[in-house]
């Protein structure tokens, strides 16, 4: 994609620019006012008697007036490259007999990486919600989607960029923003993460206790993780086909399987790795969802109440670390910084 054929496609992002520029350049001057008013620098400003009573108000409106410009100016600056990294994903799209949105519909509210809560697990089966159902409130924004599917709520292969969008109080996910491909398998399968080891760790996440320990080179890349008890399962699906698809195409991802759902998280996010994260991940769907695919048509967990089509209650998520250990910690070592000084004062006085 060439600046040419932005210019072609939408004229008006670079007369946005130029507003931007203008805007930034504004800034750069309140900037300095402002750095007058308050720190005397790089010289000193002496303002007349009426006007030197209002300097506090000036601080507080120069610094806001600095904020406002600097961000709309960088925002407007930042038109044309985005509009050029969306003409580009765009045309991919089109090559490759997806549908492109630049900004993506809600992510599935499904699992670690998009900050699941628990409890208050999905029905096993896994019954999806008519297509005319409203998505549900989802804590991350996507943006730069392509899609395949009846619609854009419900697609069966959706890979893009998420970040996420909650307050302070808001569950989190393992990583506020990452590269991710989202894709539906032929039925419900038992809780699974495999943890790339060259993409950080989810280990603070999982209880050692539900780790799998798997022969050959693939505990070298990934870190896998099982509900207790479905070990077996596991390995049921995770044949060395599988194994070495996701070590040849995933080895610097992490993939969770939950529920009919294969998600996996990339932390390579920037524009110089689109062109290479967007053809790695479609290679992905169609390698890794063939050879799973078939483990998961033939799946079966004779621990639920219809094995062919539901995954027992236990399966169906893996448990999480508890935090009330480590808040446990961190306040006893407040107590301990907080009361030193007084037993110490209590030991040297007797």
């Amino acid at each position: 994609m060439t600046w040419a054929q932005v210019r072609e496609e939408d004229p008006t992002v670079f007369r946005q620019a130029a507003l931007g520029g203008l805007l930034v350049c504004g800034a750069i001057l309140v900037t300095l006012l402002w750095c007058l008013l308050t720190f005397d620098w790089p010289t000193l400003l002496e303002l007349p008697g009426l006007l030197e009573w209002m300097r506090p108000l000036l601080m507080v409106v120069s610094l806001f007036g600095a904020i406002l410009l600097w961000l709309f100016g960088v925002i407007l600056l930042s038109l044309p490259s985005d509009t050029k990294r969306a003409l580009a994903f765009k045309g991919y799209a089109e090559r490759v007999g997806l549908t492109f949105s630049r900004f993506g519909f809600a992510s599935p509210v499904l699992g670690v990486f998009f900050a699941e809560k628990l409890p208050g697990l999905r029905d096993p089966a896994r019954v999806r919600p008519p297509m005319s159902a409203e998505p549900p409130a989802s804590l991350f924004r996507t943006t730069y989607v392509l899609w395949a599917g009846r619609d854009g709520l419900h697609p069966r292969l959706q890979f893009g960029i998420a970040a996420h969008q909650g307050d302070k109080s808001s569950p989190k996910g393992p990583r506020h923003a990452f590269r991710y491909l989202s894709m539906r398998l032929p039925r419900a399968l038992p809780h699974l993460i495999i943890d790339a080891r060259g993409n950080g760790s989810l280990r603070s996440l999982l209880p050692g206790s539900q780790r799998l320990q798997l022969e050959g080179d693939f505990d070298r890349h990934f870190t896998a993780y099982v509900p207790a008890g479905y070990e077996r399962d596991a390995l049921e699906l995770l044949t060395p086909d599988v194994m070495a698809c996701l070590i040849d195409h995933g080895r610097s991802w992490d993939i969770e399987v939950i529920d009919d759902t294969l998600q996996l998280a990339s932390t390579k996010l920037r524009k110089r790795s689109d062109r290479g994260e967007s053809a790695a991940m479609l290679l992905f769907a169609e390698l890794v969802g063939a050879e799973l695919g078939h483990q998961a048509a033939t799946y079966s967990d004779p621990r639920a109440k219809t094995p062919r089509v539901q995954v027992a209650a236990q399966g169906r998520r893996l448990r999480r670390r508890s935090t009330v250990w480590t808040t446990a910690a961190f306040i006893v070592g407040i107590g301990v910084m907080l009361g030193y000084p007084f037993v110490l004062g209590w030991l040297l006085d007797r």
